[in-house]
């Protein structure tokens, strides 16, 4: 599988060589990197389109906050910590940014699970029209990348 010579920078040393030279002690440990490395292009994505805003986000949330991210690691054979901490560092300096339509329609996606899954007539038309205003401020916001994500970031570590 090839990746973008800016995912292998953004990766690191260790984990580049590990990929560049097929260090992997079975077809589940490359599997599982695989995994990772499709997580963090995701979050590369400079699209704010709705179905490449939703992998962004939920990539990033992943990476940021999962267990399971922390488990998908130690099968890959790599530490969470350093990984995170890739991931952090791409953040930090740019390498990975944010528009407010990404964070929009991932917020326009959890309004519109919820009306999926509610019954009650009542809370139905409000969260119809949650989703109105929501789809109205996303056709209105700019393609300006969010300065202040990091520090939303760091604060919810």
């Amino acid at each position: 599988m090839l990746y973008s010579v800016d995912l292998l920078k953004l990766m690191g040393i260790k984990i580049t060589a590990d990929i560049v030279a097929e260090n992997h002690i079975c077809n589940e440990q490359k599997l599982w990197r695989h995994v990772i490395l499709n997580a963090f292009e995701d979050t590369r994505a400079l699209s704010a389109d709705r179905k490449a805003s939703l992998n962004k986000c939920d990539a990033h949330y992943w990476i940021a906050k999962s267990k399971d991210f922390e488990q998908i690691c130690w099968w890959a054979g790599w530490e969470p910590e350093d990984v995170r901490y890739r991931y952090y560092k791409a953040l930090k300096k740019g390498d990975i940014k944010f528009k407010r339509k990404h964070f929009l329609w991932f917020e326009y996606n959890e309004l519109f699970q919820r009306l999926k899954k509610e019954s009650n007539l009542e809370l139905r038309k409000t969260l119809r029209r949650n989703l109105e205003n929501k789809r109205r401020q996303i056709m209105l916001a700019d393609n300006v990348y969010v300065e202040n994500f990091l520090r939303n970031f760091e604060a919810g570590n």
